[in-house]
């Protein structure tokens, strides 16, 4: 357990994903990692903003050390010090990048650690590459809490790049063992919720977005209810639709961002052509969410729920494409925890994963 596990960080999609994965998994294990080539793939190289407070903050909860975390380093070294601490906790970003992502490197050891936590957290809410608030809260928080883990999400001040500025609370409640998740099959469609929210502009963008939205989706004949919402704002301006379809297993989230000068219709079309890409396909689980579940999945299929005698902690999903974050997520995964995750099918279409105990025991 000493011995520091070496990652390359220009492997597979060679973004910060592998540090965040990394991150999280040290703090649970208790293993030391050092990573080399930091985001060696992305326009800006190296250690960013919320990356630099992802080590931060886990370095904080576990008593750790961290040497690198400087932003533009290109290695870092990690150390946790100890079991994880709950509590309550702020961590401020200090730009407008990603919030839910630090959440996402914070949330699973916080839920491992026995007790409630309080989180706040400030920066960006709602930009590219990202999940957006509202995933997290409409389609990611639904689903991993059918693995056992549940957080309540508030938003106080939507953050838009580039001013940042955005604001969000998260109660961690402790992790607890449920049924083995079967996600291969979606089932047939029940609802198609649209959220068009707008933050220091004027609401008729959120209508016009929403206007939209629902007369496209209406002409391929999938009927759909909108709700309009003026989200708080503090520094930045901007628009966020997001298209939620609610199928009998499980529900798929497609967002589009506007309000930077894009029409609201733009915004709109792009939401929409999104959900009728995963619609027209067979995937159950939607293309983000596919690398977001495979983690706590992972969790649980090393054991560290207690799940009850003989119950073979085993997930399975189906995920509209196959994306190098899913495969670059599993690779990391795999050096930290004893586990089996499979995923099969190329990279760019639909695929399969998995993610049991690599020795199930015998029922």
């Amino acid at each position: 357990m000493d011995q520091s596990i070496v990652l390359d960080g220009s492997a597979g999609e060679g973004g910060g994903q592998i540090l965040r994965t990394a991150l999280s998994l040290s703090a649970i294990t208790g293993r030391p990692f050092e990573i080399h080539q930091l985001r060696a793939n992305r326009l800006k190289p190296g250690l960013r903003p919320q990356h630099r407070e992802a080590a931060r903050a886990i370095a904080l909860v576990t008593g750790g050390g961290v040497e690198g975390a400087e932003v533009g380093s290109s290695h870092l070294r990690f150390r946790p010090g100890g079991p994880v601490r709950p509590g309550d906790h702020t961590f401020d970003v200090g730009t407008a990048g990603s919030t839910p992502l630090l959440f996402q490197t914070l949330c699973w050891p916080l839920a491992l650690a026995g007790e409630a936590s309080h989180l706040t957290l400030r920066g960006g809410t709602h930009q590219d590459y990202s999940p957006t608030f509202h995933y997290l809260a409409l389609v990611w928080a639904p689903a991993v809490a059918r693995l056992g883990f549940r957080f309540e999400l508030g938003l106080r001040a939507a953050g838009f790049y580039p001013e940042g500025g955005g604001e969000f609370t998260a109660v961690v409640e402790p992790a607890h063992a449920m049924p083995p998740l079967d996600l291969r099959q979606r089932g047939t469609l029940r609802e198609v919720e649209v959220v068009s929210m707008v933050a220091g502009l004027e609401f008729a963008v959120a209508e016009r977005q929403a206007a939209r939205a629902v007369r496209r989706l209406r002409d391929q004949g999938v009927p759909a209810e909108a709700s309009c919402v003026p989200a708080p704002a503090r520094l930045s301006t901007g628009a966020h639709l997001i298209v939620v379809g609610h199928f009998e297993r499980c529900s798929s989230g497609h967002g589009a961002l506007g309000g930077r000068g894009e029409s609201p219709e733009r915004t709109a079309d792009e939401a929409v052509g999104e959900f009728h890409e995963f619609l027209s396909g067979a995937g159950a689980v939607d293309v983000h969410l596919g690398d977001q579940l495979l983690l706590p999945a992972a969790l649980a299929a090393a054991g560290l729920l207690s799940p009850p005698p003989g119950v073979v902690p085993l997930t399975q999903f189906t995920v509209a494409r196959v994306t190098p974050h899913l495969l670059t997520n599993a690779e990391v995964i795999r050096r930290f925890l004893d586990v089996e995750v499979t995923v099969s099918g190329e990279p760019g279409q639909e695929g399969a994963v998995s993610a049991g105990p690599r020795h199930p025991p015998s029922l």
